[in-house]
């Protein structure tokens, strides 16, 4: 892209009442030039680019504080100060894809319209977008647009803590195309906010440049991503076999509890209890155990005399069992039917949460905007309270009044959702748990009536009835021991299959990880201009020779010097203040040449920093009215240079005049001055 004309717009008090203030200025592609004395405004100017585009936080700062007092608080006129009542700016650019655009932006207002609100207007439509709030790179915020019209491909990317991604944000990419007077010359990138972003100044380099690490980064990004999400589920495994085998009275064998392991080893997971000589005793063992522990009472029973005839009192206790199990079986079905419903229920809960969810954000990012409020800026064209379609009713404003009614409805709605959400998955929760109980009285009541049956085909009666007691406690311990074991079993079977996961992902992390940079044409380039470049600005401090570019930390991607006996040093570290100027030129200009993914323009506030030099001064004007490339400089017209007060003529001499676009803002005089009342129109 690149810039056509910046603009402001300001009504401020004077002696004779209200009268229109501002300023307008249009640059070319190519080299400009704006220049004046040291109070003359040109970072007023150019600060109002930054705000226009969103950016002012590459200022140090968000919002009309970035701004200089004359836009918003008080301008001096003849030596009058002047109150300002009401201001704005606006600039026209050409994107990437061959569109013009003018954004407008509120700095003060007395309407409507917020200081986050920038207007677009695309020659027919005034469109509104919002800024510096959540979800400002959606669809109905600034950035997101301002990416798609210059083909900005918005990534995501590994965040600080790497425990999930994040976008890499326009402010990010836009950093490639300012530097800042104050703070900007400090360092490469110097006021690029993080964001919480991963080494953010080396993957806006990959960004910018189109290298394949970007890519590769990504991928590695998602894979640590997915490997997290099955630590966590491997997580939850372990602490639910945990519990699983202190209820059954039991211990889990040892094993990592903090990722998957292999399979061989997942085998190898048990569960056992200790024996009265504190010895271990695995569940299969305890089942086998216990097993020869019943056939021994079978035995027993079966040795002792006892009347042929069925006891009666046997019979009277199968049948309570058989009334017992049926209602136990019935009561079960009833309680899985209602399980099932509930699921049901909290899928229906969960999908409205997330459709209110859905709602309340539309209407909040319509909020945020003064025009264009109607219902086909939402992601949904239902009324939010009755949910009948509102199509016929697309071109109806809405107004406050119904978007915070909308807004607080959807709220409470949201809100009742959360808590039906809440109340229906304790309702599973004890579901799970009665089918559990039914399950284990089942199976206990099936095994009793078991032990029955056999009685009443041998030994029965007192004689044997403490036996039977001691068998039914046999038999209840073996049920659970058994039941844990098939848990345990189908949960390995889990663990396998996130272990296969985890080690695919393993073992394409390393793949990728081994894998031979494919960006080392493209990085040696890059290299190789940013070393021209700088011998061309004449940096001095170490002989070009021994600086260059790495794919590798440390200052992966940024210019290091080799230093005889010491490790390779940062530019920055071992230069001159000048020289490390020279630096930063030299980068951001190769970036500007090279890269497949640049917002297309440079805006350079005071590039003869720190006593610099003239012949670079002039070395840096000449390459970049060679570039082809719009270059934007704000230069004082008269400033030091090797000790010598210089004027901007000079500084141009030998340079084609018509690849300078040159803007001179009068002596003694400031860039605001009165101007004509414009109308709604004309400041869109």
């Amino acid at each position: 892209m690149h810039i056509n004309s910046v603009s402001a717009t300001i009504l401020a008090g004077t002696d004779d009442g209200l009268k229109p203030f501002g300023f307008e200025y249009d640059f070319k592609p190519g080299l400009n030039i704006l220049t004046g004395d040291n109070s003359s405004g040109k970072s007023t100017i150019l600060s109002c680019m930054y705000y226009c585009l969103g950016m002012e936080q590459l200022m140090g700062s968000k919002g009309i504080n970035a701004l200089s007092p004359a836009l918003h608080q008080v301008l001096n006129f003849d030596d009058y100060p002047c109150n300002v009542y009401e201001s704005s700016c606006s600039l026209s650019f050409t994107a990437n894809n061959g569109s013009k655009y003018t954004l407008t932006r509120q700095i003060t207002s007395s309407d409507v319209t917020t200081i986050n609100e920038i207007l677009i207007f695309d020659g027919t439509t005034t469109t509104p977008k919002f800024v510096h709030s959540a979800r400002d790179h959606g669809d109905q915020g600034f950035y997101q647009w301002l990416a798609e019209v210059n083909g900005l491909e918005i990534f995501n990317v590994e965040s600080f803590n790497g425990e999930s991604t994040k976008p890499l944000y326009m402010q990010n990419v836009f950093s490639l195309a300012f530097i800042e007077q104050t703070k900007g010359w400090s360092d490469i990138f110097s006021m690029m906010p993080s964001f919480g972003i991963k080494d953010p100044k080396q993957k806006v380099v990959e960004y910018s440049l189109g290298l394949k690490s970007l890519e590769l980064n990504m991928k590695l990004d998602q894979i640590k991503a997915n490997k997290n999400q099955i630590k966590g589920e491997w997580k939850r495994i372990d602490n639910d076999l945990n519990y699983r085998a202190q209820a059954t009275q039991l211990y889990l064998s040892i094993f990592d509890k903090n990722k998957p392991i292999t399979d061989k080893r997942i085998e190898g997971i048990y569960a056992a209890e200790l024996n009265k000589e504190e010895k271990e005793v695995k569940t299969n063992q305890l089942a086998e155990i216990i097993q020869k522990e019943i056939d021994a009472s079978n035995k027993r029973i079966a040795l002792t005399d006892t009347p042929k005839e069925a006891s009666k009192d046997l019979i009277n206790t199968r049948e309570k069992i058989k009334e017992s199990l049926s209602t136990f079986i019935s009561e079960r079905n009833d309680a899985s039917e209602l399980y099932e419903e509930e699921k049901v229920k909290l899928a229906s809960f969960k999908s409205s949460l997330s459709s209110t969810i859905n709602d309340v954000q539309g209407f909040q990012d319509v909020k945020k905007l003064s025009i264009s409020r109607n219902w086909v800026s939402l992601s949904t064209a239902k009324c939010p309270v009755c949910e009948n379609s509102v199509e016929n009713k697309k071109d109806a404003e809405l107004s406050e009044e119904t978007i915070e009614k909308s807004i607080a409805f959807l709220k409470s709605q949201k809100s009742t959702y959360e808590k039906y959400i809440g109340a229906s998955e304790s309702v599973l929760e004890r579901y799970v748990s009665a089918l559990a109980y039914y399950d284990k009285n089942i199976a206990l009541k099936r095994i009793q009536l078991d032990s029955i049956h056999k009685d009443l085909n041998s030994p029965s009666s007192q004689s044997i009835r403490g036996e039977l007691e001691i068998q039914t406690e046999l038999k209840y311990r073996l049920n659970d021991i058994n039941q844990f074991n098939s848990y345990l079993e189908s949960t390995k079977s889990r663990m396998k299959k996130l272990s296969s996961q985890y080690f695919i992902l393993d073992k394409e992390e390393k793949r990728l990880k081994g894998l031979v940079s494919s960006d080392e044409e493209t990085i040696l380039k890059f290299k190789r201009y940013f070393i021209s470049l700088l011998d061309s600005f004449g940096y001095k401090s170490n002989g070009v020779k021994n600086i260059t570019i790495k794919d590798n930390p440390p200052h992966r991607l940024m210019p290091i010097v080799f230093m005889e006996g010491q490790e390779p040093q940062y530019i920055r570290y071992v230069s001159s203040a000048s020289d490390f100027v020279r630096s930063i030129w030299s980068y951001y200009l190769c970036l500007l040449e090279m890269g497949d993914s640049h917002p297309g323009f440079l805006l350079m506030d005071e590039p003869g920093q720190h006593q610099m030099r003239v012949d670079s001064m002039k070395e840096l004007l000449s390459h970049s009215s060679k570039l082809g490339k719009q270059v934007i400089l704000a230069i004082s017209q008269d400033r030091d240079y090797d000790k010598k007060d210089v004027n901007i003529s000079t500084l141009i001499e030998g340079i084609d005049s018509n690849k300078i676009h040159m803007h001179h803002i009068d002596d003694k005089t400031y860039c605001i001055s009165p101007t004509e009342i414009a109308t709604n129109d004309e400041r869109l």
